[in-house]
């Protein structure tokens, strides 16, 4: 993992608008799966993570606005006629 990280900092400084070649290192990453969990709790001390090995995101209630809170946005908002628009997925 340590190497692939070198290489994705190397090509980000050299070439920061290739994308292709940043997202062909970052699929190879992954092939090693998570980091080591020292290091994940070195960097982000509060994360948890699920028995499959992803992050529980606790973002508490405040993430979504609740119905009320924005004014300017009608309660309900009408879904457009697929058919009428010559959608072919409806």
């Amino acid at each position: 993992q340590y190497q692939y990280f070198q290489r994705i900092v190397a090509v980000y400084e050299r070439e920061p608008d290739n994308f292709p070649r940043l997202m062909e290192l970052l699929q190879d990453l992954q092939q090693y799966g998570q980091p080591p969990a020292e290091i994940i709790k070195q960097l982000a001390p509060g994360l948890e993570f699920n028995p499959d090995g992803m992050p529980i995101m606790n973002l508490g209630d405040n993430v979504f606005p609740k119905p009320g809170d924005m004014p300017n946005i009608p309660g309900h908002l009408p879904m457009p006629d697929a058919a009428a628009a010559g959608c072919a997925v409806s």
